[in-house]
C-alpha cells in the first residue's frame, strides 16, 4: 500500500507493507533478476526447491533474501543471496526465525565479498566461528615436482563408486569438526561441478586421505585436504598435497589457490612449508547464530 505525503509527490510506502512475505517461486519473475550480477532467474528456483519455505522478499520492494542448506545440510541454514537495500534486517530476521523455529541448528552468513560493520552481526546474534585465511602458489611446478614417499595408491573418487565415497565421508567426518562437515549431497553435488576432481589416497587398503580441487582454466583451486587424525604428522598430508597439485598441473593450472580455517596451524604449517604465500586480501568470516550449541561447536576449541 502506498500513500503520498502532503509536501511530496513521492510515494511513501507504509510500514505494514514492507513486512517480509514467503519467497515462493511464483514470486521469482517479480524479482528483476535479469539484472542481477550473480543470480539467474532459473538458478533462483532450483535454489528455492531446495529449502521451500526459507526465502523471504517484500513485494513493495521487490528486496528479497535467498536461504538455502550450508553445505546441502538441512539441519543448517546460510544466506546464499541478498537483494536489499534498504530492508536487510527486516529480511534477515524473518529468515533467521523460520530457521530457528522449523528446527535448524544454526543460520550462517558468510562476509566473503561483503563491508558490513561488525555491528550488524551483534544485533542479529551472528558470533564469528571461523576466520578464513587464504594462501597461493605461484610456482606450482616446484610444489609438484616434490619427491615425496608415502606408500600412497590415489584413485579418483567418482559418484559411480559408493562404496570408495562413503570411505572418504567418513575420512572427512573423522578430520573436521561437525560444522565443517560434508554431507553426502553436498560430495554428491560437488562431484558433478564443472572442473572437480576428488583423489583418495590409499594405504593398506584404507583411504586415509583426500583432496578435492576445482580448476578455472590455468587456475587451480585446492577446496578441500584430510588426513586421518591418527597418522597427521608422518607425511600423508604433504603427499596428498603434492600429488593435487601434480594433477591440476596436468590439467593446465599455472597457480594454485586454497583456504583454511585460521586456527589450524597443523595446516597452515604444510602450506607455510610447502612454498604457498599469504592474500589476506582475500580473507573473510564465518558467522552463525547457534541454536544447538553442543552440535554447532562440536569438535571445535571455543
Amino acid at each position: 500500500m502506498e500513500m503520498k505525503h502532503p509536501r511530496s509527490s513521492s510515494p511513501v510506502i507504509l510500514s505494514s507493507a514492507i513486512e517480509p512475505q514467503s519467497l515462493r517461486p511464483a514470486d521469482v519473475e517479480r524479482l528483476h533478476l535479469d539484472s542481477h550480477p550473480r543470480l539467474a532467474p532459473e538458478e533462483a528456483l532450483a535454489l528455492l526447491a531446495e529449502r521451500p519455505g526459507a526465502s523471504f522478499w517484500i513485494p513493495a520492494t521487490g528486496e528479497f533474501v535467498l536461504v538455502t542448506p550450508w553445505r546441502h545440510r538441512f539441519e543448517l541454514a546460510t544466506v546464499h543471496t541478498f537483494g536489499a537495500f534498504a530492508n536487510e534486517d527486516r529480511l534477515l530476521n524473518a529468515a533467521m526465525a523460520h530457521a530457528r523455529d522449523t528446527g535448524s541448528a544454526g543460520f550462517v552468513v558468510v562476509d566473503i565479498n561483503e563491508t558490513r560493520q561488525p555491528s550488524f552481526y551483534v544485533r542479529h546474534g551472528l558470533r564469528r566461528i571461523e576466520d578464513i585465511v587464504t594462501y597461493e602458489h605461484r610456482r606450482p611446478a616446484r610444489l609438484a615436482s616434490a619427491a615425496v614417499e608415502s606408500g600412497l595408491e590415489f584413485r579418483r573418487v567418482e559418484s559411480s563408486d559408493p562404496g570408495l565415497l562413503r570411505e572418504v565421508l567418513d575420512l572427512d567426518h573423522e578430520a573436521f569438526p561437525w560444522f565443517w562437515w560434508n554431507s553426502p549431497e553436498e560430495f554428491r553435488a560437488y562431484l558433478q561441478y564443472p572442473g572437480v576432481e576428488v583423489w583418495a589416497g590409499i594405504r593398506g587398503g584404507d583411504v586415509v586421505a583426500y583432496s578435492g580441487s576445482t580448476r578455472y582454466r590455468r587456475w587451480g583451486h585446492l577446496d578441500r585436504i584430510a588426513t586421518r587424525p591418527d597418522l597427521q604428522g608422518g607425511g600423508i598430508g604433504r603427499a596428498a598435497l603434492t600429488f593435487a597439485a601434480r594433477m591440476m598441473m596436468r590439467r593446465g593450472c599455472r597457480r594454485i589457490a586454497l583456504s583454511t580455517q585460521g586456527n589450524n596451524g597443523r595446516s597452515r604449517g604444510l602450506y607455510d612449508g610447502t612454498g604457498f604465500v599469504r592474500t589476506p586480501m582475500d580473507d573473510y568470516g564465518v558467522f552463525v547464530a547457534p541454536y544447538n550449541d553442543s552440535l554447532v561447536y562440536a569438535g571445535m576449541t571455543r
